[in-house]
């Protein structure tokens, strides 16, 4: 490695007090100059005392407070306050090995052409892996698969976190986008970084352990979810592809939502049905701010959907999912 750039490294947290004791030491002991990186929490207007446990137990730690819960994208808060040559964006519920953060820097400084470096995910409690890479189809329909291969590079279309070059970022002047509050704001992230001509990269020998998404666990619920991601999956789907592949994918997109909530009312999931309705119905009555991010982000566009869609594959689609 050339000389070590600066990194912040930014956490959204929402009343993760206590899970935030066990991220921060970790962060704090990496094998990565001391003087080199900064480590900042934005906080989603958390209730349990997250603030002022910060400010007694991690004093050096920057922190930027939102008014109130913007999900995961209230992490676009903090980018304006970032020192940092590169950006690592992360959830509050994870651990990093110690050389991680090295080894996605390695990365990013051999490459001009990789925008984010992603870790590979293992699970906290039992040390099992739980992504591998992740994968989309032309569907939108995407998720975590096990390891392909034996490289220690791979390309992958998405990662929900990893460290990222400030220059992308400043090319649509937010890293998700603000009105997705949660799911689907990193393929989204993926997809523009592939309308550059830049790549999205996860490097084996860094080593992220994930608590398996504790904050969403325990303050939202199943259809929310589920809304939100369809709602989000749809609105990326618009964004992103030209008219032309709009058009020719529309049928397929459509036919697997269909599929998935005929799926759901036959499993008794009539809740889960419904809210893939209401997405459904939400992106039809807001064709005008769907117009506007779409135009917005087609400014950015370097190459054609075909080298988008060079990422994509319907391989895992029928398998079990590997999610963190």
């Amino acid at each position: 490695m050339t000389k070590s750039p600066f990194v912040s490294l930014v956490i959204v947290n929402y009343n993760g007090k206590d899970i935030l004791n066990i991220c921060l030491p970790s962060l704090e002991k990496l094998n990565y100059p001391k003087n080199r990186y900064e480590i900042m929490v934005v906080d989603n207007g958390s209730s349990d005392g997250s603030i002022q446990f910060l400010k007694k137990k991690y004093p050096k730690v920057k922190v930027v407070q939102n008014k109130k819960n913007l999900g995961y994208v209230g992490i676009n808060r903090g980018l304006k306050k970032c020192k940092g040559e590169y950006i690592y964006f992360l959830n509050n519920d994870l651990t990093l090995e110690k050389k991680c953060l090295y080894h996605l820097v390695e990365e990013l400084q051999k490459n001009e052409n990789v925008a984010l470096a992603v870790h590979k995910g293992v699970n906290y409690y039992n040390r099992k892996l739980v992504s591998g890479g992740t994968w989309v189809s032309r569907t939108l329909y995407c998720g975590h698969h096990a390891p392909d291969d034996n490289k220690q590079v791979s390309e992958i279309p998405y990662m929900g976190s990893g460290l990222i070059k400030k220059s992308v970022i400043t090319k649509y002047g937010y890293l998700f986008d603000p009105d997705y509050f949660i799911y689907v704001e990193d393929l989204d992230l993926g997809l523009r970084i592939r309308l550059l001509g830049m790549k999205t990269v996860m490097v084996k020998k860094a080593l992220c352990y994930h608590m398996d998404s504790i904050t969403m666990k325990r303050f939202s619920t199943p259809a929310r979810n589920t809304f939100l991601l369809e709602r989000n999956l749809l609105i990326t789907f618009f964004k992103i592809f030209s008219l032309k592949t709009i058009l020719l994918l529309f049928p397929l997109v459509i036919a697997s939502r269909i599929a998935a909530i005929a799926k759901d009312v036959l499993r008794g999931n009539v809740k889960n049905a419904y809210a893939r309705i209401q997405a459904i119905g939400w992106v039809i009555v807001h064709p005008a701010l769907i117009n506007r991010k779409r135009k917005a982000t087609q400014k950015a566009r370097k190459v054609s959907d075909s080298t988008v869609l060079g990422i994509f594959s319907e391989k895992y689609i029928f398998k079990k999912p590997y999610l963190i």
